[in-house]
């Protein structure tokens, strides 16, 4: 069975909600949900939850044994079971995939846009060194004016191109089937984000959406009346990964164990700045962590969207500089030459 989309999950947690608040049980509003649906993907496991709750299994353990949804989803949704906070829990959950599915767009959106420029202005580059500028050398050499400077050096580095050009097609190729292999394929695509967030997940801008994964993992499990080891235990499976990460969240869960509260649990981890802890130590005592490490979660990510955009727009400008000046410094280079003949006669 195919499994949700992440577009999907903050809808469905949604309709969810609003069933459970007009009071309909899980077996009838799934059932409500499958006379409307008209997605084959979509009824493959609505059937199956439709099955399952009706031959009176709890909804979390029927969203568990679908094999569709996420495993974060579905302790969350059997927590809430337990706890009665169903409503609570559900639209918890709604916020929290819109905001990983916005942070992803803006990502995509981040990336894709000054990738499209680089290709384009080395496209640009790659066209004037290998057609442009041996055409006006043919011409120059033919008017007994030879270049030299930067052009003669881009006419070098065109020939070498020129030269190579299968050898740079096939790894040109080779790196294209290499990428839709990964985005393809599902098994590749888990070992490759796997590999990546091991080593790059911790760091930076990366690291920094970690933190906030985990703070708002953490208020909703608190939130939901889950004991603090617990909702370690189950943040970290969520944020995990990447190698300093773990590190931190376990020092975490080791300091709970022996003793230590939450806040300074959290800050001797390392895994909030200073002032962060300060006002965690500070809800603590007031009982508004779970608020706390909400609003912290929204912090963090209006910061790595501010990182984003900023360095976006210091990378798009530079890229355009250097090729324009690139381009305006080849062109010079052959105008020269022609200018100085042209004076002489």
């Amino acid at each position: 069975m195919s499994t949700v989309s992440e577009q999907y999950l903050p809808l469905f947690c949604q309709e969810l909600h609003q069933l459970y608040r007009a009071g309909i049980t899980p077996a009838d509003g799934l059932r409500l949900l499958r006379e409307e649906e008209r997605d084959p993907k979509v009824l493959a496991w609505l059937d199956g939850l439709c099955n399952a709750t009706e031959q009176g299994t709890p909804l979390g353990e029927a969203l568990r044994e679908s094999g569709a949804f996420p495993e974060y989803l579905t302790d969350m949704i059997s927590l809430a079971e337990q706890t009665g906070r169903m409503e609570d829990v559900l639209l918890a959950l709604q916020r929290h995939y819109e905001r990983k599915n916005r942070m992803k767009a803006d990502l995509r959106n981040a990336i894709t846009v000054p990738a499209m420029l680089l290709v384009v202005m080395l496209a640009v580059v790659v066209l004037l060194i290998t057609q442009v500028l041996p055409v006006f050398d043919r011409v120059l050499g033919q008017l007994g004016v030879r270049m030299g400077g930067v052009a003669a050096v881009m006419l070098r580095v065109g020939g070498a191109i020129s030269r190579a050009g299968a050898w740079i097609g096939g790894i040109i190729g080779v790196i294209v089937l290499a990428a839709l292999a990964v985005a393809l394929i599902p098994r590749l695509r888990a070992r490759f984000a796997a590999w990546f967030t091991e080593r790059f997940g911790g760091r930076g801008l990366l690291g920094q959406l970690a933190v906030s994964r985990f703070a708002s993992s953490m208020a909703m499990a608190t939130a939901s009346g889950m004991d603090m080891e617990s909702s370690l235990e189950l943040a970290s499976k969520l944020c995990g990964g990447a190698k300093e990460i773990d590190e931190k969240t376990a020092k975490c869960r080791e300091l709970i164990g022996t003793g230590s509260t939450p806040a300074d649990a959290l800050s001797e981890s390392g895994l909030f700045t200073p002032r962060d802890c300060r006002l965690l130590k500070l809800s603590e005592r007031t009982g508004s962590l779970p608020e706390t490490l909400e609003g912290l979660a929204a912090r963090q990510e209006e910061e790595s969207m501010r990182r984003v955009d900023k360095l976006v727009g210091s990378i798009e400008p530079a890229i355009v500089l250097f090729t324009s000046v690139l381009a305006g410094v080849i062109l010079l280079s052959v105008m020269l030459p022609m200018l100085g003949l042209l004076s002489g006669i």
